[in-house]
């Protein structure tokens, strides 16, 4: 399997501990879907599973990851988040528009997590690489 981006593939580690299922999406469009094994925000690295090979991968190369909702949880709603959050509308360079609450939209942190609101998304939360999104604008005004 060649995943198209700059992957580091690493020696085999025992993966008995299954972490969040995640899609990585690459600006070049690309696409990864497997194990988050390790994500550090502040040196912007994960590590991904996909079947018994694990990859690591520069999240300067994302546009996202997006954390998969377990089967059977439903989607949030706007009554279902807790208070204290802004919601936001993310869009990126292809044209795909995320709207969200974020608790912890800080200006000099990489990315952020947003929990989408629409009732038909698969997504539990996504981490927006913030360099790689075009516009970042409050929904509330």
């Amino acid at each position: 399997m060649s995943p198209g981006a700059n992957f580091d593939r690493r020696s085999q580690r025992n993966t008995e501990t299954l972490s969040d299922r995640v899609v990585v999406r690459f600006l070049t469009g690309k696409a990864l879907e497997g194990r988050l094994l390790k994500f550090d925000s502040d040196d912007g690295m994960l590590t991904i599973g996909v079947g018994d090979k694990e990859f690591d991968v520069d999240c300067s190369e994302l546009k996202a990851i997006f954390f998969l909702r377990r089967v059977g949880t439903p989607a949030l709603s706007e009554k279902g988040l807790k208070p204290g959050g802004k919601k936001i509308r993310v869009a990126f360079r292809d044209g795909e528009e995320i709207i969200g609450y974020s608790y912890a939209l800080q200006p000099n942190r990489q990315g952020f997590f947003l929990f989408p609101i629409h009732q038909d998304d698969r997504n539990e939360k996504i981490y927006v690489i913030r360099k790689n999104a075009v516009q970042i604008r409050s929904q509330d005004e």
